[in-house]
Parts: C-alpha cells; structure tokens; sequence
C-alpha cells in the first residue's frame, strides 16, 4: 500500500488544508477503486467519488488514524456510496477508457498503444464478470497495488484466504480470456 507523506490525527483531518491534501494524494485511488468495481461509466464513477468525498467531509471529525487509515475509511465510504447507489437505481452501461485519467506511456509505440487498450478495455469486461468480493480483492491488490496483509485486515479475512481467492480470480480471469495466443497481461505490465 502506498504510503503518504501526510501524518493525520484527528484534529488535523478537520482542517481545510489537511483533507485537501488528503483528497490530492487519495481521489485517483478512490476513482479507480469504484471505476473497477462498477465498471463505469466514468460519469457514475466520478459522481461516486464527489459523494465519497463530501461524505467524508461532513464525518472527519468521527475519524481517528494516519494517513494509511484513512484511505481504507474514504475506500469503504466508497463502497457504501456504490452500494447505495445500486440500490436507487441499477448501474449499467459500457466501461470506458481510463486514458484520461491514467494515460499511456509516451515512449510506447502506436501499436503498443493500441495493443494496450484493447488488452485494457477486455480485462475490464473480464473483471465485471467476476463475483464481487474476488473483483474487490483483484482491484486493491493490481490497481491500488496493496498488499495481501492490508487486504485481509481491509475486508476481515485471513491472508491465505486472500492469496487463494486471488489466485482463483487470476486463473479464471485467464481461462476467460478471448484471444488465447494473445498473451495475459501479466503483473509487470502498467496498471490499468
């Protein structure tokens, strides 16, 4: 999990300045977190992220931790923010690209580009057909790049329950890939 240069105590969080850099250092993270959770489109997904954050505005004086801490809180606000929104209304539609917000490399080529984005843009319908759980574990794992520790304290599970559910997730990701002499987007490549 990423570590952040701001140390936050409970007085500080209620600082204007304090939760603006907390929103700085943390709105990508939370955005990609709905985004692969949901699967888009992007409007919902930054809907989702304002209500995260004005929600956690209006309780920062309820939060006690460090910097580290209040990731995993803004991230299950998150989640409950998408639950709620399920329940109002059924979220559909098409995921679309997150070039915007995480552009491509600018040295690659054209064609690794291309070749990118279509391995991108599959990986995201693949990773909307998975359960949620599995899906939440793959997205803080490869996404937010957590390790397996934090995510067993994150949803309350032991870590080799963690390490065996993202296996599964992994290989049936894999299983479902649609070009099978195309080649599995493996850890080492940029994160999507």
């Amino acid at each position: 999990m990423k570590e952040f240069p701001l140390t936050l105590e409970k007085k500080d969080l209620a600082s204007e300045d304090v939760f603006s850099q907390l929103f700085q250092q943390t709105h990508l993270q939370v955005y990609r977190y709905l985004y692969a959770l949901t699967g888009g489109p992007a409007e919902e997904v930054d809907d989702l992220v304002a209500e995260s954050f004005v929600r956690a505005w209006s309780s920062r004086t309820h939060f006690h931790g460090d910097a580290n801490a209040a990731l995993r809180w803004l991230l299950k606000i998150a989640k409950h923010q998408m639950i709620d929104a399920y329940r109002r209304r059924k979220v559909s539609g098409e995921p679309e690209s997150l070039d915007a917000k995480d552009p491509p490399a600018p040295d690659a080529s054209p064609e690794a580009q291309t070749l990118s984005g279509e391995r991108r843009k599959i990986l995201w319908q693949l990773l909307q057909t998975l359960p949620e759980e599995p899906r939440e574990m793959l997205v803080l794992r490869y996404i937010l790049d957590w390790p397996v520790g934090e995510i067993a304290r994150y949803m309350h599970k032991n870590e080799t329950a963690v390490s065996m559910a993202i296996a599964r997730a992994l290989k049936r990701l894999q299983q479902n890939w649609p070009v099978k002499d195309s080649v599995f987007p493996t850890r080492s490549e940029p994160h999507v």
